[in-house]
C-alpha cells in the first residue's frame, strides 16, 4: 500500500515544480480530505516559463549524443544554460509564494534526466544541460530572497516517478488501487512510471530488464520510442512530411491523409511499446532470488500531451483505432494469451508537479 500523506501546517505553502525540456511550471498544491484519505489537488493556474536560450548551445539529442560517456567536460555554454534553468525555476517558485503571501514553503522539484550520485543534480539529460549542483544553487537563490524552506531539498525527483506518484495521490489519479500498471506520458520527452504489487518502483532499480523507453528502438521506425511517441517527435515527423502545414498535425487530420497516417503509425508504435512491456513483465526476469515476477499488466495510463492526443476526437479514428487494432495482433504473434489490460487516458496535466509535491511532503515526514 502507498504511504499515506501527512498533515501540512496551514502556515506552509506546498509547491510542486515540473521541469521539462522546453520550460518549467510551478503549481500550488492543496491537501484535500476525502473518505479514502488525504489526496492532492493542483491549482489550475501555474506559474510557467520557457527556458531562456543560450546562444549556440545544443542539447545532447540535437548533437546525436545518447550517453553520458559521449559528453566531454562541462563548458561555459552548458554551464550558462544550467544556471539559467536554475534561475528560472527559482523565479517561478518565488512568484507563486509571493502571490500567496507565503514566507514558508515546502517544495518538490521534478526534472528529467539521470541524476547525480547524491540525487541533487542532473548528470545527463537528453534534452537539457547537466546541472550537478541544481538543488544547492536553487536553495541558495530561494533563501537569498528571504523565502523560508519548511524542509531542505533532499533530492531532485525524476519526472516519470513524479508523474506516477501524482497519479497515485491526486484526486483524479488513475494509478490508485491497481496492482500492476504502466504509465506513459509524452511531452517534449517521455515520462514513465511502473507499479508492481501495488507499489511504484524506481525504473532505475529494474533497468536490467525494464529499460526506459528512450533507450529502446521502435523496430518499425528505427528510432527511439522517445522520438516516435513524444509530442515533440510527432510534431517533428509532421514537419518533415508537411513543412508548409500548421505545426500540429491534429489540426489537419480531417483534411490531410498524411496526418491520419502519422497518427496510425503512432498508435501502432504505442501498441508495440506496451506489448514489449507485457513481455518484460511476464518474463522470468533476471536470475535473482528476490525477483518479484512474473506480473500481469492490468492497466496502462497514457498521460500528458500524448494522452490528450490519444483522446482527441479529431485523432481517435486514426490513433486510438490503430492502437486497439495492432495490440491484439502483436499479442497473437508472440503467442501471449490471456493478456487483458485496460487503457485509461489521464486528464492530469499537472501529474509530475503533484507527484513532486507528494514526494516532498512524504520525505519531510520521514526526515522529521
Amino acid at each position: 500500500m502507498p504511504a499515506a500523506l501527512p498533515h501540512l501546517p496551514l502556515s506552509t505553502q506546498l509547491i510542486g515544480v515540473d521541469g521539462g525540456a522546453s520550460g518549467v511550471r510551478a503549481f500550488e498544491v492543496e491537501l484535500v480530505e476525502r473518505p479514502e484519505g488525504r489526496l492532492l489537488r493542483a491549482d489550475s493556474r501555474p506559474v510557467a516559463r520557457d527556458w531562456p536560450a543560450t546562444a549556440s548551445w545544443r542539447t545532447p539529442a540535437q548533437r546525436g549524443v545518447e550517453t553520458f560517456s559521449e559528453l566531454g567536460p562541462l563548458d561555459a555554454l552548458e554551464e550558462d544554460q544550467a544556471w539559467k534553468r536554475i534561475e528560472t525555476t527559482a523565479a517561478c517558485v518565488l512568484e507563486l509564494a509571493r502571490a500567496r503571501g507565503a514566507a514558508r514553503v515546502l517544495v518538490g522539484v521534478a526534472m528529467p534526466g539521470v541524476k547525480t550520485v547524491d540525487e541533487r543534480g542532473i548528470a545527463f539529460a537528453r534534452h537539457g544541460p547537466r546541472a550537478p549542483q541544481f538543488l544547492e544553487r536553487l536553495e541558495t537563490l530561494l533563501r537569498s530572497e528571504g523565502l523560508e524552506l519548511a524542509a531542505p531539498f533532499v533530492r531532485l525527483y525524476g519526472d516519470g516517478w513524479c508523474a506516477g506518484l501524482g497519479e497515485e495521490h491526486a484526486e483524479a489519479g488513475l494509478l490508485r488501487g491497481v496492482e500492476c500498471a504502466y504509465y506513459l506520458g509524452g511531452g517534449t520527452g517521455l515520462a514513465e512510471a511502473l507499479k508492481l504489487r501495488g507499489e511504484l518502483v524506481a525504473l532505475e532499480s529494474v533497468a536490467t530488464w525494464f529499460p526506459k523507453a528512450w533507450q529502446m528502438s521502435d523496430p518499425d521506425a528505427w528510432q527511439s520510442y522517445d522520438d516516435v511517441l513524444s509530442a515533440r517527435g510527432i510534431n517533428a515527423r509532421w514537419a518533415q512530411f508537411e513543412p508548409e502545414q500548421p505545426a500540429h498535425p491534429e489540426d489537419c487530420v480531417e483534411s490531410s491523409p498524411t496526418a491520419r497516417k502519422l497518427f496510425e503509425q503512432t498508435g501502432a508504435a504505442l501498441a508495440r511499446l506496451v506489448v514489449e512491456r507485457v513481455i518484460a513483465l511476464r518474463a522470468r526476469g533476471p536470475l535473482e532470488e528476490n525477483w518479484p515476477g512474473p506480473h500481469e499488466l492490468g492497466r496502462v495510463v497514457v498521460g500528458l500531451r500524448l494522452g490528450r492526443l490519444l483522446g482527441d476526437e479529431r485523432t481517435r479514428a486514426s490513433f486510438e483505432r490503430a492502437f486497439l487494432a495492432c495490440a491484439p495482433k502483436l499479442l497473437e504473434a508472440r503467442r501471449l494469451h490471456g493478456v487483458h489490460w485496460v487503457t485509461r487516458i489521464s486528464t492530469l496535466t499537472a501529474a509530475p508537479a503533484i507527484g513532486a509535491a507528494a514526494a516532498a511532503l512524504l520525505e519531510s515526514r520521514a526526515n522529521g
